[in-house]
């Protein structure tokens, strides 16, 4: 199975007036859900849907606790997911307080050898060869020579 690309056109934003360069982007065929994923597991490794189920589900209720508690979660080969804030900043280190935090965003790191495992096994496949998108502005159709 190979992941799917498009090709969308970008403006470099510190040169209005450079020419578009082009990029591929990901196309995705649709998403695995709660449900599917248990289902997968449950085929995978022969537990019982309703075990899965819980054992998702209590994971799902523990990420936030986590969270909070301040803690990185280290899901196995897989990754962590850790906290970063949307801040504003101050003028002095001493007028920083939690007020400066806008919000918190959850991010999520893959782990290393995750990845390289996946790079080394990926196809790619281009679709939607003769439609070019970009942001909010008309893209010259290329011809090709």
């Amino acid at each position: 199975m190979a992941l799917k690309f498009s090709v969308v056109a970008r403006k470099n934003p510190s040169d209005p007036n450079a020419p578009f360069k082009y990029y591929p982007q990901p196309v995705t065929s649709g998403e695995s859900g709660f449900k599917s994923m248990a289902r997968k597991i449950q085929k995978n490794t022969g537990q019982n849907y309703a075990d899965v189920i819980g054992v998702l589900a209590a994971l799902e209720d523990l990420l936030p606790d986590e969270i909070k508690n301040g803690n990185i979660i280290r899901l196995g080969d897989i990754g962590s997911f850790y906290p970063r804030y949307k801040s504003v900043p101050s003028e002095r280190a001493e007028d920083v307080t939690s007020r400066n935090i806008e919000h918190v965003n959850i991010m999520f790191r893959s782990n290393k050898e995750f990845l390289e495992q996946l790079n080394t096994t990926l196809a790619f496949e281009k679709v939607d060869a003769g439609s070019v998108k970009a942001a909010d502005e008309e893209v010259p159709e290329e011809t090709e020579s």
